[in-house]
């Protein structure tokens, strides 16, 4: 009997010590899942104010001889030179950003768009500067923002540029102004700016139809293909 006794004694202490680890292990916390933080939305609509050089390529920075009808009278545009070009406008955004903030869709939106180009012209007495070729006009377009750092954000837009323009040259004899338009002008662009400051680069290209807005006078098609690097700031 006492030896019954005793075994039943020795089995009530020890049963506690093997089911105690047992409940620890049922009671330990689950494993947090880890959640990826979302990256803060730099990329914001503002407006934008950039300027800077404007370098002449392709046919506008040679001597553009068009003819007339008949075909003994022609007009000669003297080689465009580096000039200079002023960009005010605003970026807007359609939708929110996606792919964790990296991205977002909208529209670039130049709303004043104006630039020179000089050219040199020979007198009697020396050889001078003028300022022949300006242009002032709109540019709008199809915009994606790439922000790949912190605040860091690429720009890439396409955007048609309808504009007036205005020539000084010397025509039929003698010095003359002519006007003139391009409602299809196209800019492919890119701007790359870290806070308030951007830095933009620009390729422009086309023609401009100079017939003073007079459809019976004869069409001059000059090339004004331009490349700009503007430096600017986005608010």
């Amino acid at each position: 009997m006492v030896k019954y006794l005793l075994t039943a004694l020795l089995i009530s202490f020890l049963l506690p010590s093997f089911s105690f680890p047992q409940e620890k292990n049922n009671l330990s916390p689950a494993p947090k899942e880890v959640q990826k933080e979302r990256a803060p939305n730099r990329i914001k609509s503002g407006f934008y104010i950039k300027l800077g050089p404007v370098f002449p390529m392709g046919a506008y920075i040679t001597t553009q001889k068009l003819r007339e009808v008949p075909e003994t009278n022609f007009s000669i545009y003297l080689p465009a030179k580096m000039g200079g070009a002023l960009d005010m406008g605003y970026l807007i955004y359609i939708g929110p950003a996606f792919a964790n903030n990296h991205l977002r869709l909208g529209i670039d939106a130049t709303f004043i768009s104006f630039s020179f180009n000089p050219v040199k012209a020979n007198t009697k007495d020396s050889t001078t500067t003028k300022y022949w070729y300006y242009y002032l006009g709109q540019k709008f377009g199809p915009l994606i923002s790439v922000c790949p750092v912190d605040r860091l954000v690429i720009d890439f837009s396409y955007k048609m540029n309808a504009y007036v323009a205005y020539v000084h040259h010397y025509i039929r004899g003698k010095d003359n102004d002519e006007w003139g338009k391009n409602l299809t002008q196209n800019e492919i662009s890119m701007n790359i700016r870290y806070s308030l400051i951007l830095f933009s680069f620009q390729y422009n290209f086309g023609k401009v139809t100079y017939d003073d807005f007079d459809s019976g006078k004869p069409k001059h098609n000059v090339d004004n293909t331009t490349f700009r690097i503007m430096i600017g700031f986005k608010f």
